[in-house]
């Protein structure tokens, strides 16, 4: 995934000066202090600047400082994946070095299963019955029988074993296991926490993706985060989730990664100078003349090592900071970068965004399904409910209708007197009540025939029509009447 290992906010001197730049001008003038001396005067290196003023001699260092730094700076990625162990890491020793990473792994996991199931069966034990602690030997026995044998001994040597274990000797009474069970829960609980947190940020989910190294399994935990938690293909999606970062975060990432790139280049500089002051002192064996000069020039060596492993494990530490940032971008910007995409709605359940981004995902890297299958840009629009007539409403959000609709012959077999009955069935008045009804197309409305009684009732619209009732008390009804007349056809 080296989108995500690359700057986003534009800003190239900075990540340079600091993060390339400043590392290889300290280790050069190690270099100059530390491994010149064991060259021979004459040595290529050095005898093209002999002649040159001190003027001339900055410029050449400078020139060869800054050409080393744009090296450097270029293959930022490929120095990365080396230290992460992808190009190694099917020879012996990253064959090696993975097993020992998935048996960590694995250990964790079920020290972590143990941990859950151990604070279940205490929180359903002391609902039970608080004042029967003997089951507490029982769990932990269990516990220590799904991990290591080491685990087991940290278990048996915690605080909030020992306490439990006093208690438990002590046979105390219910309200005083309670008591002291309080401030043990919660460290257990603390506990129980951080090593799932530290689990979550120091391998990625899944086994198959463990490298052989620690750096390499931390920049993996947060490069599938993404996936993880919302189906977010961040191979695919990062680079154009970068055109929706405001700048200014876009500056903060790039200022994590600036700082974790400088302890990368420190470790790589100080084992390439440890490598050349042990090849200078074989080849040119000027330290083997005293006892001293060798345990000098191997004591620089060792120290450097040291130091190169010593910056590596500080990666490791930026290297959270840096994921936390990138992580921190998904969770906040990838609704904006779905609006910039195009897509218009917004799922309501978790379930539904990771199968909105896994499709998105897909089509990134496949296209068009094989099957036609297209994701909709939008949600399509709801059909709206079918209006059943006669239809009544009020001011009065809560009121409750009981409606009852008939008609009855008119005058002469081309007319009808429609009937409709409306009962307020709550208890509450219901004010302003209008009546909406509707006539088969066959009908029209015979004028000013609505009435309630002998009252006109006035009325509006065209089919269907809208009737005001005025108030209706709790309990009261109306009897709405009005005339229809059949249309009359055309002979041709």
């Amino acid at each position: 995934m080296t989108s995500i290992l690359s700057s986003i906010s534009g800003y190239f001197s900075k990540s340079l000066i600091l993060g390339t730049f400043l590392p290889v001008v300290i280790f050069t003038v190690l270099g100059l202090l530390l491994l010149v001396p064991h060259l021979p005067p004459d040595i290529i290196i050095s005898s093209p600047l002999e002649g040159w003023e001190k003027e001339w001699r900055v410029i050449g260092v400078s020139f060869v400082v800054i050409v080393v730094s744009g090296l450097i700076y270029n293959l930022n990625i490929p120095i990365l994946r080396f230290y992460e162990g992808y190009p190694w890491r099917t020879s012996a020793i990253g064959s090696w070095l993975r097993r020992r990473e998935r048996a960590r792994f694995d250990s964790a996991q079920l020290r972590l299963h143990a941990m859950r199931a151990a604070l279940r069966q205490m929180d359903t034990e002391l609902k039970k019955n608080p004042a029967n602690t003997t089951f507490i030997s029982e769990v932990m026995d269990n516990w220590k029988g799904l991990v290591r044998q080491r685990s087991g001994d940290r278990i048996t040597k915690s605080r909030w074993f020992q306490a439990w274990r006093k208690s438990v000797k002590r046979g105390q009474g219910e309200d005083e296991i309670i008591t002291e069970w309080q401030p043990i829960d919660q460290e257990l609980r603390d506990e129980f926490s951080t090593y799932r947190f530290q689990l979550k940020h120091t391998y990625p989910d899944k086994r198959a993706l463990i490298l052989p190294t620690r750096l390499g399994n931390v920049i993996r935990s947060f490069e599938y985060y993404s996936d993880r938690e919302y189906g977010i293909d961040s191979n695919q999606i990062w680079p154009r989730l970068t055109a929706v970062i405001p700048e200014e975060y876009a500056v903060s990432i790039d200022d994590a990664k600036t700082t974790f790139d400088f302890m990368i280049n420190c470790s790589l500089l100080a084992i390439l100078l440890s490598f050349c002051i042990l090849i200078a002192g074989l080849v040119y064996p000027a330290p083997f003349v005293s006892l001293v000069m060798a345990i000098w020039w191997l004591l620089k060596v060792v120290s450097l090592v040291v130091l190169s492993y010593f910056f590596y494990r500080l990666s490791i530490n930026r290297a959270h900071a840096w994921g936390l940032m990138v992580k921190s971008a998904f969770d906040v910007f990838r609704w904006e970068l779905l609006k910039k995409l195009g897509y218009s709605q917004v799922p309501q359940q978790r379930t539904e965004e990771r199968k909105l981004w896994r499709e998105i995902s897909r089509q990134a890297v496949f296209g068009d399904r094989f099957d036609q299958r297209l994701q909709a840009y939008s949600d399509p629009a709801p059909t709206p409910a079918p209006v059943v007539y006669p239809n009544v409403r009020s001011s009065s959000a809560r009121a409750r209708w009981e409606i009852t609709r008939g008609v009855k012959a008119g005058t002469n077999g081309d007319s009808l007197v429609v009937y409709v009955r409306v009962k307020n069935t709550d208890d509450e008045t219901a004010n302003a009540v209008m009546l909406w009804d509707r006539l088969p197309d066959d009908l029209n409305f015979e004028w000013d025939s609505a009435q309630l009684g002998t009252e006109k009732v006035p009325m509006s619209g065209i089919n269907p029509y809208k009737f005001h009732l005025g108030d209706l008390g709790p309990g009261g009804e109306a009897i709405l009447t009005y005339g229809a007349m059949r249309k009359q056809r055309k002979d041709h």
